[in-house]
């Protein structure tokens, strides 16, 4: 998914690694249990759920199958709002998202916070968030770490030392097509951390994995800051 904030189709490039197989299923195929990490599998069927960065909605068509029926999605690259196989997919900015205030109970985030590019990026993405969000609902987001760890792992990829297999070469593609977001947000990290943590959200769930983050927020209920 291409940052965000910007109206246009992703690059060639990185449309021929994103969705080159076998390796594009392999990914959508851990969503239930990346879903499921985020405690969304366990929310009430009847919730009222936007997945920002959607792609092509694959999350949304995971939760269908497991019951939630009022589904939408938020992508840059779609051209144009429309219904897919059920879904409400809108063409929009992930930092002015064009919904009403307190609309939604939960917002997805999956692997897309790094296409905000900064702290400055992220900062906004979370304020919208909170506008869109009913009080109490819920922001869930699974990216990247900015440790040293990653950053090392990015660099031998990026410089083909790592890219041993198939996964990886493909991996290596994807992240040479996002690197002018991706470097941004990896260089901002400590403020992105800083930002995540101070932000008006109350986070409920946070789990450090070697290559992800998991972290799930809650709006504050009526009269609540």
């Amino acid at each position: 998914m291409q940052d965000c904030e910007q109206f246009e189709p992703e690059s060639a490039a990185w449309q021929s690694a994103h969705y080159e197989e076998p390796y594009y299923s392999q990914r959508t195929a851990k969503l239930p249990v990346k879903l499921g990490r985020l405690a969304i599998l366990s929310m009430p069927s009847n919730s009222r759920i936007l997945d920002v960065c959607c792609g092509r909605g694959e999350a949304l068509s995971v939760l269908r199958t497991f019951g939630f029926q009022d589904l939408e999605g938020l992508d840059s690259t779609l051209p144009s709002n429309r219904d897919s196989n059920g879904l409400r997919l809108h063409r929009g900015d992930a930092q002015a998202m064009p919904f009403p205030d307190e609309s939604f109970d939960v917002i997805l985030n999956l692997h897309a916070l790094h296409h905000m590019g900064s702290a400055e990026g992220v900062s906004r993405f979370l304020r919208e968030c909170h506008r869109v969000l009913k009080p109490g609902g819920t922001l869930a987001i699974v990216d990247f770490p900015g440790s040293p760890q990653i950053r090392l792992l990015f660099w031998l990829l990026r410089n083909k030392c790592l890219a041993l297999t198939g996964n990886l070469r493909n991996f290596a593609r994807i992240l040479d097509a996002e690197w002018g977001y991706l470097y941004g947000y990896l260089q901002d990290w400590p403020k992105v951390r800083q930002v995540l943590e101070r932000s008006q959200f109350r986070t409920v769930r946070k789990e450090q994995r070697f290559f992800l983050y998991y972290r799930v927020m809650r709006r504050g209920g009526e009269g609540e800051n």
